[in-house]
């Protein structure tokens, strides 16, 4: 490429690259854009614990192998009310 084509394009390129950097005028002008729709604010909706009573908690402990001294011994499954 020639030195003459170099200084061309630059030519051509500098004032086209220079109206893209943004000034600190730029940025006074500017005003923020106001929406014509409101802001939908989404909430979640409150969570709140569910008391129930004592004998309806219960927890089901599956069936289970446990070493003893004297063996492997099956345990049942059973309900354990919490």
């Amino acid at each position: 490429m020639s030195i003459k084509r170099i200084l061309a394009s630059a030519a051509l390129i500098l004032p086209i690259a220079v109206t893209f950097i943004p000034f600190q005028a730029d940025a006074q002008i500017r005003r923020p854009v106001r929406r014509s729709v409101p802001v939908r604010i989404i909430r979640r909706p409150v969570r709140f614990r569910v008391h129930t009573p004592v004998q309806a908690r219960k927890i089901l402990l599956p069936g289970r192998w446990v070493q003893t001294n004297r063996g492997r011994h099956w345990i049942p499954a059973r309900y354990v009310y919490r």
